[in-house]
């Protein structure tokens, strides 16, 4: 079941998961502009449409030519109305007017308005229209507290903001800078002796220590022998024959940089558990995810997710979300608990 709410122009949908999505309603200047771009683009395809119906019908039999003639016309209008309504279903809620305006149609999960509600509320334009120039649709827009005109209201879509979005990619890399590691020491440090360990090498070491105390003896001892057999060659310099010591020693000196994990101490299914042993980068990149994914486009936002999941999910290897927006969402909530 899912709420909706406006305030302030503001639309608010609550999603099943209680996700609340928060959108900009459209006023009427800026879909004024998007319908002028729109109207022109539109009636200059009727425009060539009816020359070259003219033309093809100049060379038919005037008998058969007639005959056609409606035919032609409704096929004419059919493609004023497959204008908008293609764009705005292939093109998630937008027209070229609309997109050129910031603008977007959206159904009432908030997700873009899906092909019967697009049909809909283009068949009602033609209403909208009268008496002249969607005077009756400007109306309604007004008077209603969603701003909707008649199409709008029987689809039951909704017009908002959606600018284009601004990416922060260096915000949102999902690999950490490399530290410096000096054999036998605990701290960092960036002398020309220092020996330098990928953010991969990095995150593995803290995984492991994190969860260490989870596996069994032997399973300890065959994980940290793979994590420790390409880290070794980084790091000479550290002398422990036992891998899971060797591991220890290279997390204290990541610890003592600041960037240790958080202790897991709980269920490894548990969100809140999941996310409070995240990394500070991860817990950042989730963070900023959450903050910033109503401003993506949905191809842009799934890309981005799926690029940050790649390295997030050995981290939380008991949480069973395939989908990897819904992942950081579910971490999201729980860091913000």
């Amino acid at each position: 079941m899912r709420a909706m709410a406006v305030s302030l122009g503001r639309l608010e949908v609550e999603t099943a998961d209680h996700v609340v999505l928060r959108y900009d309603l459209a006023g009427v200047g800026t879909r004024g502009s998007a319908a002028l771009l729109d109207a022109f683009l539109s009636l200059l395809m009727v425009f060539g449409l009816t020359i070259a119906a003219v033309f093809a019908g100049s060379r038919l039999p005037p008998a058969l030519g007639s005959q056609l003639a409606g035919v032609a016309a409704f096929a004419i209008l059919a493609s004023w109305v497959a204008y908008f309504v293609l764009l705005e279903w292939l093109w998630n809620g937008q027209t070229i007017g609309k997109r050129r305006a910031g603008l977007r149609v959206i159904g009432p999960d908030g997700e873009p308005a899906r092909f019967t509600a697009v049909l809909i509320r283009n068949l009602v334009r033609l209403v909208d229209f009268l008496p002249f120039w969607y005077a009756l649709g400007v109306v309604m827009i007004f008077l209603t507290p969603r701003s909707q005109r008649l199409g709008d209201l029987a689809a039951g879509t909704y017009v908002v903001r959606a600018p284009k979005p601004r990416l922060d990619w260096l915000s949102l890399r999902t690999l950490e800078p490399s530290l410096s590691v000096v054999a036998g020491s605990a701290s960092p440090t960036r002398d020309r002796q220092s020996i330098r360990i990928a953010g991969e090498s990095q995150r593995l070491v803290r995984e492991f220590v994190a969860r260490e105390r989870t596996l069994s003896a032997a399973d300890r001892a065959k994980l940290a022998a793979v994590i420790a057999g390409p880290i070794r060659a980084a790091v000479p310099d550290v002398q422990s024959a036992d891998d899971v010591e060797f591991l220890r020693r290279v997390a204290a000196s990541l610890r003592a940089s600041g960037v240790a994990p958080f202790p897991v101490s709980s269920r490894p299914d548990d969100p809140i558990a999941a996310a409070r042993g995240l990394t500070p980068r991860s817990q950042q990149l989730v963070r900023t995810f959450a903050a910033r994914e109503r401003s993506l486009e949905p191809e842009v936002r799934t890309r981005i997710a799926a690029r940050i999941c790649q390295t997030l999910r050995p981290e939380v290897p008991g949480l069973a979300i395939s989908d990897d927006v819904e992942l950081l969402r579910a971490l999201a909530r729980a860091l913000g608990e």
